[in-house]
């Protein structure tokens, strides 16, 4: 028994030693977490590797789903049938142009979305928006439709119409903005899943636990 367990913990350092780790991310942990967090685990683990694939809700579900990645950032609850790990909630806040008639405004009713021209992600992509709008009865009044987060709050700098965004992803962007939180409030809970029926290395769940650690840093 203990030769096995010798062996299993060599297997384990050699693991933290090399290889790669596959990550599937949406834009705002991929802007605002993952930089520090890949930084980190490079100073400790030199000679792990790392493929980061971005891109939307459905996208990183569909990298998990069919084993393109070994770990990916979700909104919980998911679907997947995945390990998940609930990481922070992220609140939903509206942005509207600077001029906007809602300046006064402490709070954005989402109620007003019907009559202002609305910036939506596509319907794939648009977990969050949409979950608020339906939980509240809202029909937004749709003028654009696109699959980026920064091309939406772009149009909304240049007065194209308002949207509802996650508040990491404004994180250093709300200089040419109006930023409102909702009425009703809603958020969203961002969590990292390990891909289902992966057999998850050493290094990917190092990995995973230096995300856990960050993110209770930031606390």
């Amino acid at each position: 028994n203990s030769a096995e367990q010798l062996a299993q913990t060599a297997s384990s350092i050699r693991g933290l030693e090399s290889g790669t780790v596959r990550i599937g991310a949406f834009t705002s942990v991929a802007v605002h977490w993952l930089p520090t967090v890949l930084q980190r685990f490079q100073r400790d683990y030199p000679r792990v590797g790392f493929k980061l694939l971005n891109g939307d809700y459905h996208d990183v579900e569909q990298w998990l789903s069919d084993g393109s990645v070994d770990v990916g950032f979700v909104t919980v609850p998911c679907a997947l049938r995945c390990e998940t790990i609930p990481l922070m909630e992220d609140r939903l806040l509206a942005i509207l142009p600077k001029g906007s008639r809602f300046a006064s405004y402490p709070k954005f009713p989402l109620v007003e979305c019907e009559t202002e021209p609305f910036i939506s992600l596509l319907e794939s992509s648009d977990h969050d928006a949409r979950r608020a709008l339906e939980a509240a009865g809202v029909h937004p009044n749709v003028r654009f439709y696109t699959k980026d987060d920064y091309a939406i709050i772009a149009m909304v700098e240049q007065g194209l119409g308002m949207s509802i965004m996650p508040e990491l992803l404004l994180k250093g962007r709300r200089d040419r903005l109006l930023v409102l939180p909702l009425v009703p409030e809603a958020k969203r809970t961002i969590g990292i899943a390990i891909a289902a029926g992966s057999k998850a290395g050493p290094a990917t769940r190092r990995f995973a636990d230096y995300v856990v650690r960050y993110v209770t840093n930031m606390k």
